[in-house]
């Protein structure tokens, strides 16, 4: 795990029954410690920590940290945007600090409030406390999935960890493919499940928002959901009022301006991400912005930006980055990725990503991550969660139109439908998506059965045992997620807490701590942000066919307005066949690999299908599917 923090090494070893804990180091410690090799025998309950230095960069910060009575042992992945509001509190408590890190403020605010502390923290975390007095583990995942935590739990063993491969290493998690998973993989494209399971049958993720205690007398487990995101419920549609739109863009403006200050809060050099698109630039505007005002020092003369670009112009979004950076004079860094690099790096960034994932432009933010560890950078803010916030996707339009029919809301029905020009969806693909929608909640399931595999195209390269024994309860999964689509209000809920957004922020952890950068995300984490924009009513979030209408408006000054009035959206999109096309035939060159998935996969019908990509420089042919199994492949070899 040394990739996740270089700058220290730390290890505690605590002997339940008398409540001992021995401190221990290795070759990275920045303090004297007894090393870990050499502990005797006797103790049954260990921390292991890697420190990524990001606030109070000295050996103070060493963890696993005690509090300064001896009860309490926490080690800590994250960062509490509020940390300093929060020391001021506990100061007033009579608390007193030696050190400036956030991890020690968790400490305290855990000894007043107990496991209440976790209403006190905004920001994101992962992470499992020792308290001695109790005789208990208590451990906690921040309310969105920014940072992650992984569990086994067999009888009377229990391992945590921030990947899945630090269980390598236990006999009691051996890696146990689970099929269930890999069909929703490859026929639908799933790679991640909300109730915590995996693609290891005995490996679980701990949800966003969930907490656990441990009992270490009874080794028992106990999980609990903390905290549900409040939203306006939809139930009654709010005719658009002029005055409270200027309301409500007025507040997404002071907030978002204070949560990319506190998003700035560091001792290390901060930069940007900066893809063009509205997300990205905003935060890009508002910091540069801010910049015009004070002395940022963490943040340069001149903001550092980061950008993926393609020589194809179908895939690049240089043009419309170059205007924030003219606009800005911003530090601009640019990488190109290209096919035979993604093929060198493969093994690597399936490594690193720990699961099968479904696209190949997590490769493009890998390399992203790269540039900017070759920067110097050590944080690194991103625009992740603002398309699941501010209705950035073209499916939300369907849903804000069939909000408005059930409303019985004409006057804005007919305003919205004449301004589609503005738009990413026109009016016959919100039709067409429209019927489809009815078509799939409303029909028999033996005919979902049968749409279901004319198509899904990874159906079609799947071996027939495998799709008779596990086609049926995967779509029963994939039907109960569709009452969630119907409506703004609730796609939106959704997309936030339990399907897109959790997923891209796996990705992103992965690729950010592979290069040592800790990602910033504020629009994925920022709860008085979050929590403000989803009690707004629906009428306000889409606005003469403009998406994320909030956000343009809240950053109209700073934003140019190409960018205010873009209506495309490309997304983290790559050239993903013309990669593929440059990967060895299977057949030939790795045919031991596909042998890793014969049982789930028809290994005729997916090279046949691969040199039909090969050979068809014109034609996508179902590269998606191809990159699934490929992807599954090196993954069960690993």
């Amino acid at each position: 795990m040394a990739h996740r923090g270089p700058d220290d090494e730390g290890y505690i070893a605590i002997y339940v029954k008398e409540g001992d804990v021995v401190s221990l180091g290795g070759a990275d410690s920045q303090i004297p410690l007894s090393n870990i090799l050499e502990l005797g025998v006797g103790a049954n309950l260990y921390f292991a920590h890697r420190r990524l230095s990001i606030i109070d960069l000295s050996s103070a910060g060493h963890q696993p940290m005690s509090s300064s009575c001896g009860k309490y042992w926490v080690t800590y992945n994250g960062e509490l945007y509020n940390h300093k509001l929060l020391r001021e509190e506990l100061k007033g408590r009579g608390y007193s600090f030696q050190t400036r890190t956030d991890t020690e403020v968790l400490l305290a605010a855990y000894k007043e409030w107990g496991e209440d502390c976790l209403d006190h923290f905004d920001g994101m975390w992962a992470f499992v406390l020792y308290d001695k007095d109790k005789n208990i583990l208590f451990g906690s995942r921040d309310r969105f999935g920014v940072k992650p935590f992984y569990y086994v739990k067999t009888g009377s063993f229990f391992a945590f960890a921030s990947e899945a491969k630090a269980f390598s290493v236990f006999s009691q998690s051996k890696k146990e493919v689970s099929p269930d998973a890999v069909f929703d993989y490859l026929a639908f494209g799933i790679d991640r499940w909300n109730n915590g399971n995996t693609f290891v049958a005995n490996l679980f993720e701990l949800p966003p928002s969930h907490a656990f205690r441990v009992s270490l007398s009874e080794r028992q487990v106990q999980f609990w959901r903390y905290y549900k995101l409040p939203r306006d419920k939809g139930l009654e549609w709010e005719v658009f009022s002029e005055k409270k739109a200027r309301e409500h863009v007025n507040q997404v403006r002071e907030l978002l301006f204070a949560s990319v200050r506190r998003h700035l809060s560091s001792d290390v050099a901060v930069g940007t991400c900066l893809s063009g698109g509205i997300d990205s630039s905003s935060l890009f505007v508002v910091i540069n912005s801010l910049l015009q005002k004070e002395e940022i020092s963490e943040l340069g003369i001149r903001p550092k930006a980061f950008t993926v670009c393609y020589d194809d112009s179908v895939y690049d979004e240089r043009q419309w980055a170059s205007l924030v950076v003219q606009q800005t004079g911003a530090e601009w860094h640019t990488v190109y990725p290209k096919g035979e690099e993604m093929i060198a790096d493969l093994e690597d960034l399936i490594y690193t990503q720990d699961f099968p994932f479904v696209s190949t432009s997590i490769y493009a933010q890998y390399r992203l991550m790269k540039l900017a560890k070759s920067k110097g950078v050590k944080v690194l803010l991103d625009g992740q969660g603002g398309d699941e916030l501010f209705t950035g996707y073209a499916p939300y339009y369907t849903a804000f139109f069939r909000e408005m029919l059930r409303g019985l809301a004409w006057s804005d029905f007919i305003r919205e439908w004449g301004s589609l020009q503005n738009a990413s969806l026109g009016k016959i693909g919100i039709v067409k998506k429209a019927l489809l929608d009815l078509l799939k909640k409303n029909i028999p399931t033996f005919l979902k059965k049968w749409v279901y595999q004319r198509s899904a195209h990874g159906i079609s390269l799947l071996t027939p045992g495998f799709i008779d024994e596990y086609f049926p309860s995967s779509l029963e999964r994939i039907m109960a997620s569709y009452d969630d689509d119907m409506f703004l209000s609730t796609m939106l809920f959704s997309l936030m807490t339990s399907r897109s957004l959790p997923n891209l922020l796996r990705y992103e952890d992965r690729n950010s701590m592979r290069f040592q950068i800790e990602s910033r995300t504020p629009f994925a984490d920022d709860r008085a942000l979050i929590e403000a924009v989803f009690a707004f009513p629906q009428v306000y979030k889409i606005h003469e066919g403009f998406s994320k209408w909030l956000l343009r408006e809240a950053v109209r000054l700073e934003l140019p307005k190409e960018i205010y009035f873009r209506s495309d959206k490309i997304g983290f999109s790559t050239p993903e066949a013309q990669w593929l096309r440059g990967f060895p035939d299977f057949s030939r060159s790795q045919a031991n690999l596909l042998r890793n998935v014969a049982e789930f996969v028809n290994v005729d019908a997916f090279e046949k299908k691969f040199q039909t990509l090969k050979q068809n420089p014109k034609k996508n042919c179902c590269s998606q599917t191809l990159w699934r199994i490929i992807n599954l492949a090196y993954w069960a070899n690993m």
